[in-house]
């Protein structure tokens, strides 16, 4: 097919390591049933045969980008940004794959945003490896979003999201500094300078599997504590409790001292913490019994990341 110039939206694929599952990513893009796009798959420093995968589909809107060695998922988006042409960028997980009117719906919705409007989301299903539903997600908040996005990170996975190449370079792209939390960072930098529309409609699947928990538990707070160095000054006091109480449960998976220090932190500004209260005596049971059962609590709640993430 011949390569459209320019381009509405310029997909991007990072991917490491993943060639049995990238050409799922690949060729949910090549399904669209909107043909205003172009892919830049960008290998960060693969050792499989990712390239010879990418490489079987013969379609020249595909672009293949090979980092020499890994840097890190940020860096392979940030290589995507730079090499893009459309006016607006969509990244998707090589992971994950997308429905087939999803370009079509966000180009729908692009035709009817102003100029404020920086980021566009849509709906997710999350699915075990045989295909079992785990969880859903509607957006539900548009607009001016960013005191609602510093309490949670409501947008979550990179694969729903279309971000307008303006922002991405007013803002400067994904900080490669962050060991975790980077698609968060992003939006909330984003979603600062300009609005976010919902396009209310699932349009991404995402399949959870071993290989899928983001990080270990130990960068998981790093990053948490990252962004809420970066961040928390624009928190309201109860916001900042709220991720400082968070984190404090995470901390004593495998360390007590900080743990407990954070979670002083966070009942100086909110002392209304029930579930850390009972986190803090459970802490005296010692590490082993603390972490089988903050798994299991945070599997009942859903949070399948957090929950599964080895220390």
């Amino acid at each position: 097919m011949r390569q459209p110039d320019p381009p509405l939206v310029s997909v991007v694929i990072p991917t490491f390591n993943r060639s049995s599952m990238v050409c799922r990513a690949i060729r949910s893009v090549l399904g669209q049933s909107f043909h205003g796009w172009e892919l830049l798959v960008v290998d960060d420093g693969s050792v499989d045969d990712t390239e010879s995968v990418v490489a079987s589909f013969d379609d020249a809107r595909i672009q293949y980008i090979r980092h020499r060695c890994n840097r890190g998922q940020s860096a392979a988006q940030n290589t995507g940004i730079a090499r893009a042409r459309g006016d607006w960028i969509s990244f998707l997980d090589s992971d994950d794959e997308w429905e087939p009117d999803k370009l079509s719906c966000e180009a729908e919705r692009i035709c009817s945003v102003g100029d404020s409007v920086g980021l566009l989301y849509c709906g997710k299903r999350i699915r075990s490896p045989e295909g079992r539903l785990l969880r859903v997600r509607m957006p539900t908040t548009q607009g001016q979003v960013y005191q609602s996005l510093l309490a949670w990170d409501f947008i979550g996975s990179c694969s729903r999201v279309t971000v307008r190449r303006e922002a991405l370079v007013a803002v400067g792209g994904y900080d490669e500094s962050l060991v975790n939390a980077q698609d968060w960072d992003l939006w909330l930098r984003i979603a600062k300078r300009y609005e976010v529309a919902a396009v209310r409609r699932y349009l991404v699947t995402r399949y959870f599997g071993a290989d899928q928990v983001t990080g270990s538990l130990r960068s998981i707070c790093t990053g948490k504590e990252q962004i809420l160095r970066k961040h928390g000054g624009d928190m309201p006091p109860k916001v900042r409790a709220n991720h400082l109480a968070a984190l404090a449960t995470m901390l004593m998976n495998y360390d007590t001292p900080k743990g407990r220090a954070t979670a002083y932190e966070a009942i100086q500004l909110d002392w209304r913490q029930p579930s850390l209260f009972a986190a803090m005596l459970c802490s005296v049971l010692g590490q082993s019994l603390y972490r089988r059962l903050f798994s299991a609590a945070t599997r009942r709640l859903h949070r399948l990341y957090v929950g599964r993430a080895k220390i």
